[in-house]
């Protein structure tokens, strides 16, 4: 396949994920806030922005952190690309790409859902109807990903678009993490059990937590579940393991490892064999670090090897369409 092919459908897979992910957080942060107090709601909006690593561009706007400010800047703010619309709009680019791989039922929902949300009034919904707003591209994108799963057969356009689903989800449950559990661990045992059942919330686990765990809030086990699960599909571990699988396919009868391959494999290793109690009387930051930085690495690699690979070495020129991967 070419390899603009299969970059797009990476892209395509990571940018629903984000927008799902933004919206989740945001109905969260929102609902978690009603009740509270000025200061208490400012640092919550910064640690949502820093969760989404878009801190530093929202404060070079010098607009003040506040629910209407940072909402508007996630949602609909043209000069931010990880905004839902944007995201969705590069999720739609990117579809439209590789649209000769996809299923027209995928297609559609992903087109469906790009108009209909560019069709609304985003600054209206923000201050209004901020829950259904964000219901409305949470439903949508699990939509996508339903269709997507139902409709695609599974071969390497599939595993493209779930490799960039799962790295985008990985890397959002480490920030996640990472920004709250400094905060959580002294909240105060009242305190903390809201804030960590936000934090699960912000992943869509509490449910899943709840059945496993009863009526525990340990930071020990929220941890442990977040990082750990085998059967959560938004837990590190699960993304990971995920991702890992899908790359081994894409490189079916290789007879050595390639380097996204060590490096995936290198990083689900570490967390896999974790204890995390162990983890959580060290430095939870430091290694929650690593990770984000072997997810990051293996993103770069993935690009490396299948998308930039043979432009780098001039074979680009050669063929007006873009290298072809010889993949299977």
């Amino acid at each position: 396949m070419l390899a603009r092919h299969a970059e797009s459908l990476f892209w395509a897979g990571r940018s629903i994920e984000r927008a799902e992910s933004t919206a989740r957080m945001l109905d969260v942060t929102y609902h978690g806030l009603l009740e509270a107090m000025p200061w208490e709601a400012e640092r919550s909006w910064m640690d949502l922005l820093k969760v989404l690593w878009l801190d530093r561009p929202f404060a070079e706007l010098e607009r003040g952190v506040r629910a209407a400010t940072v909402s508007e800047f996630l949602v609909f703010d043209p000069d931010n690309p990880g905004a839902i619309l944007s995201s969705v709009g590069q999720a739609r680019e990117n579809s439209r790409a590789a649209r000769e791989l996809i299923s027209s039922e995928l297609w559609e929902a992903v087109n469906s859902f790009h108009l209909e949300l560019r069709s609304r009034n985003l600054r209206a919904d923000v201050e209004a109807r901020p829950h259904e707003l964000y219901g409305f591209v949470k439903r949508s994108c699990q939509m996508i990903a339903g269709v997507a799963g139902e409709t695609m057969p599974r071969d390497d356009g599939w595993r493209f678009l779930m490799l960039g689903w799962m790295l985008e989800r990985a890397e959002m449950t480490c920030r996640l993490l990472d920004v709250r559990y400094s905060q959580l661990v002294t909240a105060g045992a009242t305190g903390g059990f809201h804030h960590w059942l936000q934090t699960l919330k912000s992943a869509s686990g509490s449910e899943a937590f709840r059945r496993r765990y009863r009526a525990s809030m340990d930071p020990a086990d929220v941890v442990e579940f977040l990082l750990l699960s085998r059967t959560f599909p938004r837990s590190v571990l699960f993304c990971l393991a995920s991702a890992e699988n899908g790359l081994a396919r894409l490189e079916a009868g290789r007879p050595t490892l390639t380097r996204p391959q060590r490096l995936l494999g290198r990083t689900r290793s570490d967390l896999e064999f974790l204890d995390s109690h162990e983890l959580l009387e060290g430095d939870l930051h430091v290694f929650l670090d690593q990770m984000l930085n072997g997810v990051r690495q293996v993103a770069e690699s993935v690009a490396l090897q299948y998308f930039r690979n043979a432009q780098e070495h001039d074979i680009h020129a050669l063929d007006p369409y873009g290298p072809v991967l010889e993949l299977g």
